[in-house]
């Protein structure tokens, strides 16, 4: 039986996180006896342990389904409904069809990573806190960093997306912009200021209207492309593949399409940040994973593929009109000549950007507190309330995101804004290197401390190839990036332009450089990783399986339905 530690429970200090149960003795002979049939994983104690594992604050309130919607409606917003037209007019329906699905290989890799780690250690700090501990401290500062300023650009950005989706209808574009903002910002930050169980409740009834609304699009472009309606004069089908083509302005048009696409789809970091916050954690990642993902390419991959089918990638509406009249499925409908329709899908897109929005509140602020509660910043940022709220991060996530949602209010500080923006661009990237890179290290601690990935509560299969395999797209796009700085898209080369394009890159090396410097950091050996906070949930996995194999906990029948509508509704 492989061991992390060389101490025993009884020899842990008392600040420590493990220390010897006194609530169980009755359970203790049982589990001793049956020590020697018991898998175990990692430590394997036969004692079941207490440690405090809400010793950060946080409160274990949101169940799977709460987990799934909201990891689901943190990918589902503009993104979607509106930034896949610009991509499709840059890149062609086949250019936007391979960045896609590209990406969701990309995405499937993330979601596997993040779920090994997060189901063996399902504690607060995410995946800021597995860059920290598996690879290096200045890097979980950089990405940490990076994702929370990304999620606090999010911020004013769905903002005033909402505000251009309610343009749509004549009659509201008298109303002012800073009332606008202000009662979404207001209504967005009330909802986290409550109790997390609550928050969860009102993500999972909008990401429901998502997923309705999408259902919805992808039958009615499916009918539509097939020459289900009149106002077609036939099929479509792949008409647009062939003219005006499938693919178009090369490396930049793919370049462009990724970006969006990153932007788009959102990523696994979401159930890392969520796990400190989840009810029986282990069981809620690994039953989460593969739905989310599955929902996710399907709705994006499908939609896109449809998308090129439906719409023109010359029509101008896809980059000159403006809030959702630019949006393809807006523009599929009515070209359809289904007006009524444009109007419905109109309220579900207005849905789903202001629940993106809110998510962003929940990220922003959890990610800011995660930096704190592993020391990378000073305390203070991560305090937090007797409910489990970290009341100070979320006042300063939405003081800033709020702040400059306002800089949108008049055209000079606009640019400001816009500055701000485009430090978000390429963020996405290193993310997702981070995490490949956290996966690659993570499983190198495990072979180094004789722990066998093989009994992981959940297992990344094909690991670490995937990961290299992601690593080096990550790179590929980045270099498209870089290219698109240089060369962009109807301008001439420019010091401004190629730094609102690529200022994300130096940035992130700055961070993790200076940290580096400051701190004097090291790369965490491998020998040297902590799993012992992985222990109690070891325990616990071995008590329930005594309890299973004594019959004590009967298998629950599921019927079919009830199986399909897990894996689409959670």
């Amino acid at each position: 039986m492989a061991h992390i530690q060389a101490t025993t429970p009884a020899e842990e200090s008392p600040e420590g996180s493990i220390s010897q149960s006194k609530e169980y003795p009755e359970k203790m002979a049982d589990l001793e006896h049956d020590v020697e049939k018991t898998p175990t994983l990692g430590l394997g104690t036969t004692q079941v342990l207490e440690t405090d594992l809400d010793r950060a604050g946080y409160h274990r309130q949101l169940g799977r389904r709460q987990i799934m919607m909201m990891t689901f409606g943190a990918g589902i917003g503009t993104g979607l409904w509106v930034g896949t037209g610009s991509a499709l007019h840059y890149a062609g329906p086949g250019g936007v069809a391979v960045v896609y699905s590209i990406v969701a290989y990309l995405v499937y890799t993330q979601y596997m990573s993040v779920g090994e780690m997060s189901a063996y250690k399902p504690i607060h700090g995410g995946f800021i806190r597995q860059a920290s501990e598996y690879v290096d401290p200045a890097l979980g500062f950089a990405v940490g960093i990076n994702f929370w300023f990304s999620w606090v650009m999010i911020i004013p950005a769905e903002i005033t997306a909402a505000i251009s989706v309610l343009n749509f209808w004549p009659s509201a574009r008298d109303f002012p912009i800073a009332a606008y903002i202000s009662i979404i910002f207001v209504g967005c930050a009330l909802v986290n200021v409550f109790p997390v169980r609550f928050y969860g409740r009102i993500e999972y009834c909008m990401s429901f209207v998502k997923i309705i609304a999408i259902f919805a699009m992808i039958f009615f472009m499916f009918i539509m492309t097939s020459g289900g309606i009149k106002a077609t004069h036939g099929p479509i089908e792949f008409r647009y593949w062939k003219h005006p083509g499938a693919f178009r302005n090369g490396a930049k048009g793919i370049g462009k399409a990724f970006i969006q696409a990153g932007f788009s789809f959102g990523g696994g970091e979401h159930i890392a940040v969520i796990a400190g916050e989840a009810k029986n954690p282990r069981r809620t990642i690994k039953k989460t994973i593969g739905p989310v993902f599955w929902r996710m390419v399907t709705f994006f991959v499908v939609n896109v593929w449809l998308v090129g089918m439906c719409v023109n990638p010359d029509d101008e509406r896809l980059v000159s009109a403006s809030g959702t009249l630019r949006s393809p499925f807006v523009i599929a409908i009515q070209d359809a000549g289904v007006p009524w329709l444009a109007h419905v899908l109109n309220v579900f897109i207005f849905i789903a950007v202001v629940s993106c929005n809110i998510t962003s509140f929940y990220v922003a602020s959890r990610s800011l507190t995660a930096l704190a509660d592993i020391n990378l910043i000073p305390k203070f940022f991560g305090r937090k309330d007797s409910r489990g709220r970290p009341y100070v991060s979320l006042i300063i996530c939405s003081v800033l995101g709020g702040g400059l949602t306002y800089l949108n209010c008049n055209s000079s500080s606009a640019v400001v804004y816009n500055w701000f923006s485009s430090l978000v661009g390429i963020a996405a990237l290193f993310q997702w290197a981070s995490l490949y890179i956290s996966h690659i290290r993570f499983r190198r601690g495990l072979k180094a401390q004789g722990i066998d990935y093989r009994r992981l509560p959940f297992r990344n299969w094909g690991a670490p190839i995937p990961q290299y395999i992601g690593l080096l797209i990550c790179a590929l796009f980045l270099g498209f990036e870089f290219y698109l700085a240089v060369w962009p898209f109807g301008a001439k080369s420019s010091a401004k332009n190629f730094f609102a394009t690529f200022l994300a890159c130096p940035l992130f090396f700055f961070d993790y450089f200076v940290y580096k410097l400051v701190r004097k950091t090291k790369i965490v050996k491998a020998a040297e990783m902590d799993f012992s906070t992985a222990r109690p949930f070891d325990d616990e996995d071995e008590r329930r399986a005594l309890e299973k194999a004594r019959g004590g906990e009967e298998k629950e029948k599921i019927s079919m339905f009830q199986h399909l509508k897990n894996l689409v509704f959670g």
